[in-house]
């Protein structure tokens, strides 16, 4: 299975920003808030291509694009798709 049926098992889409970067997002509610997680690879220039590679987390408010917390480095693609699980 790829990366991005992986992600897409999880609820996970395939985004692009204005400035062309890609990222998987998933809207959610935060805090009673709409919202949405961004994953890219650690550098944030991209997507992971790996499971095994390490990701940048982010989360943001679905109407403004503000940040709701700091972001998060996972040492795995994996590991992060795990935690969602428990």
């Amino acid at each position: 299975m790829s990366v991005e049926e992986v992600m897409k098992s999880y609820g996970f889409n395939l985004a692009a920003s204005c400035a062309g970067i890609a990222s998987y997002t998933r809207w959610f509610k935060y805090k009673g808030k709409r919202a949405y997680i961004s994953v890219t690879d650690i550098n944030e220039k991209g997507l992971p291509l790996t499971l095994d590679e390490p990701v940048r987390v982010r989360i943001y408010d679905l109407r403004s694009g503000d940040e709701l917390e700091d972001s998060q480095d996972v040492h795995s693609l994996s590991f992060y798709l795990e935690s969602l699980t428990e």
